[in-house]
């Protein structure tokens, strides 16, 4: 419900221009505080802009197409699985979260006292107003389609982290393959954030599975937890429990 409200204030900004929070709450029968909340949400992810009381639609620029597509992809999945993963968290844990859709989806739902640290722009503007969370920001090049931060500036802001849980994506799971990227770059940060995480889970939906792009960074063994939707096929779930990785469902 809350992305297809936040999709709703996208619309309703895109056609008027700008509203103001009364407006849009009055619009969509929620509270003033529901709106400002998605209103932070959508400006974290350079969708419009807020001013005092209002929001303004932001036209999108073409390198943000790609990244607006693929959050609109499986959205009630992609929330459910973000649930799921974010429920893993214990207070006080120490945390990296990957850049990715479904990794922003665990964003939203972390509702624990805890420290993240994160190489995602929209992630960090997400968590960077969440009472209790402690939000650090690595450094790099910024990647216009994704807004991930990479290279090796971002791979030093992992050194030295000791993280409890690594909630990491992928844009390819094999089962023979691992998991692979279409970019160099930002297979060398996923390497970075498995060196510094005590436990790593793979939050993905299930249309990734036998899905390999051209370069591997991680094979099985490094993975603890799969999060997943319901769409795995069983044989596969057995093959990822007999090679050790828990799987979890939603």
């Amino acid at each position: 419900m809350t992305n297809e409200r936040q999709e709703g204030i996208r619309l309703l900004l895109q056609e008027h221009g700008h509203l103001t929070v009364n407006e849009l709450a009055t619009i969509l029968g929620v509270s003033e505080m529901t709106i400002r909340r998605d209103l932070r949400h959508l400006s974290a992810l350079g969708l419009i802009q807020r001013e005092h009381g209002k929001a303004l639609y932001l036209e999108p620029q073409p390198q943000d197409a790609l990244f607006l597509a693929r959050l609109g992809e499986a959205e009630r999945e992609k929330a459910a699985i973000g649930a799921k993963a974010a429920a893993l968290i214990a207070e006080g844990d120490s945390v990296i979260l990957d850049a990715g859709t479904t990794t922003l989806a665990v964003a939203q739902a972390i509702t624990q006292k805890c420290v993240v640290i994160t190489n995602s722009l929209p992630i960090a503007g997400i968590l960077g107003e969440r009472e209790g969370v402690t939000v650090l920001v690595t450094g790099g090049e910024l990647r216009g389609t994704t807004y991930a931060l990479v290279g090796p500036l971002t791979r030093s802001g992992f050194t030295n982290f000791n993280a409890n849980k690594l909630f990491l994506g992928a844009t390819g799971v094999d089962l023979e393959r691992g998991l692979s990227t279409a970019n160099m770059l930002e297979s060398e940060v996923k390497q970075s954030m498995i060196e510094a995480a005590r436990e790593v889970i793979l939050v993905v939906h299930s249309k990734k599975i036998g899905e390999v792009y051209y370069h591997t960074f991680a094979q099985w063994d490094h993975i603890h937890k799969l999060v997943t939707d319901s769409g795995l096929p069983e044989e596969t779930r057995q093959a990822l429990e007999a090679l050790g990785v828990e799987v979890l469902l939603v």
